[in-house]
């Protein structure tokens, strides 16, 4: 029997209409929806299948709807199939998703705790400020220390998401980061495209996001668990006794290791079925160009949700 991991994505994987054709499927993701609009004041379903006032891609909404539709698409896959994860993984907002599916953290919680960390996130850096780029090539090492060669304080470009050997996101200022990818241009390092985002996620500028956050989760529970979980902050395996709050406080401005994590979980478990939790295909495809794996699963939507249903039964 091969192991599970189970790997929840972040933003990004936004959709509209995203897990409708499961909720209309199962009750207990209907439910799931109602617990969220309950939580958070608002109604989840309009948000995420109707987006009438164009809401979904505001972080501050865009953070809770990924953790809805990760969280109630997993209670539908284990309602159906036995299913105990190796390990679980999430990247970026998607660590709360992680979290909230080996019970470390309850729905509701999260629920308020990304709300507020969205909210946060916006409000560090004034729009217009900040910029992110994705950049695509095989030159990575250098276009990290490109980014520390021209980083200055009024400028700041930095590497923030190492999502697969041949894909990084550079965040900082808007004349940093379009400063970076000039010079990649330049330098014929691979190609760097700007990213239609509205704050420098992951860079130190959300440091304000951060100690925002520290406050915000002295009055969050972290529960004990018994499913270790990768942190995107040092790509280490946590168990319950070394995995803290802090932890979340620092991911909000400290890069995403996501290849990095990748590969420790490949380590120990290098034959496994990956399995992407929520909306999109994203983690997938990074699995596959970083371990260059088949054994993909995805649950975006109903088709692909039953296929893997069947395949674990």
């Amino acid at each position: 029997m091969m192991d599970k991991i189970f790997m929840f994505p972040g933003q990004g994987s936004q959709i509209v209409g995203m897990a409708k054709d499961i909720y209309q499927e199962f009750k207990e993701v209907k439910l799931v929806f109602q617990e969220a609009s309950d939580t958070l004041g608002f109604s989840m379903e309009k948000l995420c299948f109707e987006d009438s006032e164009n809401k979904l891609n505001l972080t501050e909404f865009t953070q809770p709807a990924i953790l809805t539709v990760s969280t109630s698409v997993l209670k539908a896959l284990k309602e159906r199939v036995e299913l105990k994860p190796a390990i679980v993984a999430g990247h970026s907002l998607g660590e709360y998703s992680a979290l909230v599916s080996i019970g470390a953290i309850s729905f509701s919680d999260a629920l308020k705790s990304v709300h507020f960390r969205g909210q946060a996130m916006q409000r560090a850096v004034p729009v217009g400020v900040g910029a992110m780029a994705a950049y695509l090539g095989n030159n990575g090492i250098e276009v990290e220390a490109l980014c520390k060669e021209l980083s200055k304080p009024e400028h700041i470009v930095e590497v923030v998401n190492f999502n697969s050997p041949g894909q990084l996101v550079l965040s900082g200022h808007k004349t940093g980061v379009e400063k970076a990818c000039e010079v990649i241009a330049e330098k014929k390092l691979g190609k760097a495209k700007a990213l239609p985002v509205s704050a420098p996620f992951h860079s130190s500028l959300m440091q304000p996001a951060a100690e925002e956050m520290r406050i915000f989760l002295q009055n969050i529970q972290l529960n004990l668990f018994n499913t270790e979980i990768v942190a995107n902050v040092d790509a280490k395996l946590h168990s319950a006794s070394s995995y803290s709050k802090d932890i979340l406080v620092k991911q909000i401005a400290h890069p995403v290791l996501w290849t990095q994590s990748l590969n420790a979980i490949n380590f120990k478990y290098p034959e496994a079925y990956w399995i992407e939790i929520g909306p999109g295909k994203v983690l997938q495809g990074l699995a596959k160009k970083t371990l260059d794996t088949s054994h993909c699963f995805g649950t975006s939507d109903l088709d692909s949700l039953l296929s893997l249903i069947q395949n674990l039964s």
